[in-house]
């Protein structure tokens, strides 16, 4: 076997004389296409694990927002109008002393109060003061545009 051929031989894959050829090719190969296809199955894995924890996520977001609506619906009358509260505070006075009648209504356009109360208004959140001279029992009238009316009953006692 002369120089020439023993090129030759090494370039078709013959290992005994550069220690390199085409098993160790082989070999490089199989273990990068091993790494690759790892590498693919722990992406593919991690995406997989991403979509399905947001696909959670969204759904637990959706039942939530449902049962708020919900919530929000009763609490506020689903577009009806509606009185939230009515009471006084404190429930009991003095003669001379004066009590804080707190109110909220939604989807009302107008109030009024029997015996008349002034500076009143369709609020969320409100307190007028009052200071009767005797036990008076205060109702609470809202009307919205359509003219539907609700109405709330509370007392201010006075000893």
């Amino acid at each position: 076997m002369n120089k020439a051929d023993g090129d030759f031989a090494c370039r078709i894959g013959c290992r005994h004389v550069h220690g390199k050829g085409l098993f160790s090719m082989r070999k490089k190969y199989v273990l990068t296409l091993l790494v690759a296809a790892v590498g693919c199955l722990y992406i593919g894995w991690t995406f997989y694990s991403r979509w399905t924890a947001k696909s959670a996520l969204i759904q637990n977001l959706e039942e939530s927002s449902e049962s708020q609506k919900r919530a929000v619906g009763e609490a506020y009358g689903d577009g009806r109008v509606s009185i939230l509260n009515f009471y006084a505070v404190p429930p009991e006075i003095r003669r001379g002393e004066s009590a804080q009648l707190c109110y909220g209504v939604v989807n009302a356009d107008s109030v009024r109060m029997e015996p008349p109360v002034k500076n009143i208004w369709p609020s969320r959140s409100r307190c007028v003061e009052v200071a009767p001279e005797s036990d008076t029992v205060y109702t609470l009238a809202a009307e919205d545009a359509a003219g539907n009316k609700v109405t709330a009953e509370t007392a201010v006692l006075v000893r």
